[in-house]
C-alpha cells in the first residue's frame, strides 16, 4: 500500500473504518488480532497504519532538518575556521548566540508563532535547522583550525588554487567523517525534538484545520489524551514509544562506529578486548590498566639469581625486570614488540636505553608501569617495584607491578614512579596554567597540603629546574621548549619519586638547551637521590649521562653493560654500528656510514639473529 495515502485525514478506501482519520467511534480499542496486528484505538483507527504513516514524516522531517542544520555547519563552521579574522569573529559569535539560547524552548516558540508551521513540515523542519547546528559548526570550524595550516593545504594554497576550491577539494574530503557523525547526531535531535513538540499539540493534528501529518508524537499525544495507560491500551502508545527508543539507539551505535571509523584506536580496543576473552587474557578497559595474562601475576624471576652477587659491592635495586613480553594484538594478529627482556635499575643510578626508533623501548619502560593502551598486552614476565618512600608516604616494601590492583597503581604512579614524556606541548595542558597542572597533580597525591603550601611547593619546583616561580601563571604555549620540557622534569620531580622514566626528554631541542636540561637532570640525580631509567636513540648521549646502558632492536635487549665498557669494546655489531654512527669530537674526520638498511617489520623477523640483514659482520 502506497504510504502516502495514509497521510490522507480519511484514510484509503480500502482499510474502512479502522484507518488513520476515520470518524467512526467504537466503545473501546480493540486489542492486536490478525485483522488488526496492532490493535486499533478509541476512534477505530488502525495502530499498524498509523505507524507506517508516523514513520513516514517523523523521519522525512528528522533528515530533512538535520540536512538543513548541517549545511548551515558546514557554511559557518568551515568559513569561520577558514578565512579566520574578522569572518571567523562575526560567524563565531553567531554560532555563540545559537548556542546560548536554549534550543528546545526556542522551538516550542516558534512552532507555536509561525502561522501553519504545525500543517507544514518543510516549516517543521526549517525550525528544528535553526537550533540545530550551531553545536556541530563550533567543531566543525575547530576542526578546519587544526587542518588550514596543514601542508597539503600550504601546498594548495603555493599552487594557486582559489578558496573555494581549497574548502571544498582539500579540507571538506577530510572532514567527512565529522559530517557524517554530526548528520547523525543532529537527526536524532530532530527527530526528538519533532516528537516533542507535535507531543504538546504543536506538530499539527490531522484532524486540525489545516490538517497536519501523523507522526510519533501525535500518536503519543492522542493515546495519552484518550486515558490509554489507564485503559491499559498498551498496543496504542506502546509502538511508537518503542519506534523513538529503537531508532534512537540504531542512529546512536551508528554514530559510536562512524567515531570508531575516525578514531583507529578505539576500534582496535574493540577488536582487541574480544580477541582478549578468547584467549583467556584478563583485559581492563580502564586507560593505564594494561591486560595481562593470567599467568603472568605469579612469574618465577629467571635472572633473579643472577644479580645477587653483585648486590654486596652496588646499590639495590629499586626496579627490576625479569623477562618481559609485551604483544601489540591476540592470537595470530599479534606482534610481538617486547620479546623476554631483563633489566635492573638500581638507586640513584641512570639506566640508559638506546636504540633505533620500533626498538620496543617506550613500550618496555610504560609495560613496566602498566600505562600501555589496548591493544597491547603483557604476556610474560615479572616486575618488580622495591620501595622505599621517602617521609613514609607512599606504599612501601615490594610490589609486583604486574599483579598490583588500580588503587595500588595510582598511589605509585608519579609519586613514587614518575614519567617525562617526549613532547611536553602534548603532556602538558594547553587550557589551563602550569600553576594549575601542578595544583592538581598535588592536590590528589598530597591531599593533606593547603592551598598556600601546594603553591609554595609548585613555585619551589620550578625554581628548582631554572624557571621563574612567576611562570605559574603561564600556559604551556608562552614558554619555549626548553622550558617546557623543565616544567615536565619539575612536576616528575615534586612528588620525590623514587624512579623517573625519562623517554626522550630532549628530543626536539637544540643542543644548547639539550646540554642544559642534561646538566640540571643529572645535578638533581645527584642532589635528590632518584633512579632514571633514560631512554634515547642516541647512544652518545648515553655514554655521558649513564652508569648503565642496555641496547634494544627488534623488541629484544641485544647488550647491556656499564657506559665506559660498552663504549670502548661494543661486543655486538648493532652496539657498535650505533656508536660510530656519530663523528668523534677530536682527531681525523672519517666518513660516516651509518647502519645500512632499516629495522625489520617485526611480523616477520628473520630466523636466527634479528639484525643479520643489516649486519656487516655476517659471513652467511
Amino acid at each position: 500500500m502506497d504510504l502516502a495515502l495514509l497521510t490522507q485525514p480519511d484514510g484509503p478506501p480500502e482499510l474502512g473504518a479502522a484507518c488513520p482519520g476515520s470518524p467512526n467511534y467504537y466503545p473501546l480499542p480493540l486489542p492486536p488480532s490478525s485483522a488488526h496486528w496492532l490493535g486499533t484505538t478509541v476512534f477505530a483507527q488502525d495502530v499498524l497504519s498509523q505507524v507506517l504513516a508516523s514513520t513516514q514524516a517523523t523521519l522525512f522531517v528528522g533528515l530533512l532538518a538535520a540536512a538543513i542544520a548541517t549545511c548551515l555547519s558546514i557554511l559557518f563552521g568551515v568559513s569561520a575556521g577558514y578565512f579566520g579574522g574578522g569572518t571567523d569573529e562575526v560567524l563565531s559569535l553567531v554560532s555563540n548566540v545559537f548556542l546560548a539560547i536554549p534550543g528546545l524552548p526556542l522551538l516550542i516558540v516558534l512552532a507555536d508563532y509561525v502561522p501553519t508551521a504545525g500543517s507544514s513540515i518543510f516549516l517543521v523542519a526549517i525550525i528544528i535547522a535553526v537550533t540545530a547546528w550551531a553545536y556541530s559548526s563550533r567543531v566543525l570550524r575547530a576542526q578546519t583550525l587544526s587542518l588550514r595550516n596543514r601542508d597539503f593545504v600550504e601546498a594548495a594554497r603555493v599552487s594557486g588554487e582559489g578558496r573555494i576550491r581549497i574548502i571544498v577539494v582539500e579540507l571538506l574530503p577530510n572532514l567527512i567523517p565529522i559530517v557524517a557523525a554530526s548528520f547523525l547526531f543532529t537527526t536524532l535531535y530532530a527527530i526528538y525534538a519533532y516528537v516533542a513538540i507535535a507531543f504538546l499539540g504543536l506538530g499539527g493534528s490531522p484532524t486540525s484545520s489545516p490538517p497536519g501529518l501523523w507522526n510519533w508524537g501525535e500518536m503519543l499525544r492522542e493515546g495519552f489524551a484518550n486515558n490509554a495507560i489507564r485503559g491499559g491500551w498498551w498496543w496504542w502508545w506502546a509502538p511508537p514509544g518503542l519506534c523513538v527508543a529503537l531508532l534512537g539507539t540504531g542512529l546512536a551505535l551508528l554514530n559510536f562506529g562512524i567515531d570508531e571509523f575516525i578514531n583507529p584506536r578505539l576500534r582496535a580496543a574493540g577488536l582487541t578486548r574480544r580477541a582478549a576473552k578468547k584467549a583467556g587474557i584478563v583485559s581492563r578497559a580502564k586507560l593505564g590498566m594494561t591486560p595481562v595474562a593470567h599467568h603472568q601475576a605469579h612469574a618465577v624471576s629467571r635472572s633473579q639469581a643472577g644479580i645477587t652477587a653483585s648486590r654486596e659491592v652496588e646499590p639495590e635495586p629499586v626496579l627490576e625486570i625479569h623477562g618481559l613480553c609485551v604483544d601489540y594484538g591476540y592470537g595470530d594478529e599479534a606482534v610481538r614488540a617486547v620479546v623476554d627482556c631483563d633489566l635492573v635499575l638500581r638507586r640513584g643510578r641512570v639506566l640508559g636505553l638506546a636504540g633505533e626508533s620500533g626498538s620496543g623501548k617506550t613500550t618496555l619502560a610504560l609495560a613496566a608501569i602498566r600505562l600501555l593502551r589496548s591493544p597491547a598486552v603483557i604476556t610474560d614476565g615479572q616486575v618488580l617495584f622495591h620501595s622505599k618512600p621517602v617521609g613514609g608516604e607512599g606504599p612501601s616494601g615490594t610490589i609486583d607491578m604486574l599483579a598490583a590492583d588500580a588503587d595500588t597503581l595510582r598511589a605509585v604512579r608519579w609519586s613514587e614512579i614518575s614519567v617525562v614524556l617526549q613532547s611536553s606541548m602534548n603532556a602538558l595542558n594547553p587550557v589551563i596554567s602550569i600553576g594549575a597542572q601542578f595544583d592538581d597533580m598535588l592536590r590528589v597525591h598530597r591531599p593533606h597540603l593547603s592551598r598556600t603550601a601546594r603553591h609554595e611547593k609548585s613555585g619551589a619546583m620550578l625554581e628548582l629546574v631554572g624557571i621563574n616561580p612567576d611562570r605559574l601563571r603561564s600556559y604551556a604555549h608562552e614558554l619555549s621548549g626548553g622550558m617546557r620540557q623543565r616544567a615536565m622534569i619539575a612536576m616528575a620531580l615534586a612528588l620525590e619519586p623514587q624512579v623517573m622514566i625519562l623517554d626522550e626528554p630532549t628530543t626536539a631541542l637544540d643542543v644548547v638547551t639539550q646540554r642544559e636540561i642534561l646538566e640540571e637532570l643529572i645535578g638533581l640525580r645527584d642532589r635528590l637521590g632518584f633512579a632514571a631509567l633514560f631512554i634515547t636513540h642516541d647512544l652518545s648521549l648515553l655514554v655521558e649521562i649513564a652508569d648503565e646502558i642496555a641496547v634494544m632492536y627488534a623488541g629484544r635487549l641485544m647488550e647491556r653493560a656499564p657506559a665506559a665498557a660498552l663504549f670502548n669494546a661494543p661486543r655486538l655489531p648493532y652496539t657498535h654500528g650505533l656508536i660510530h654512527c656519530f663523528p668523534p669530537m677530536h682527531g681525523q674526520r672519517a666518513r660516516m656510514d651509518g647502519i645500512p638498511g632499516s629495522p625489520p617489520d617485526l611480523r616477520a623477523l628473520p630466523t636466527g639473529c634479528a639484525f643479520n640483514p643489516r649486519c656487516t659482520w655476517a659471513l652467511d
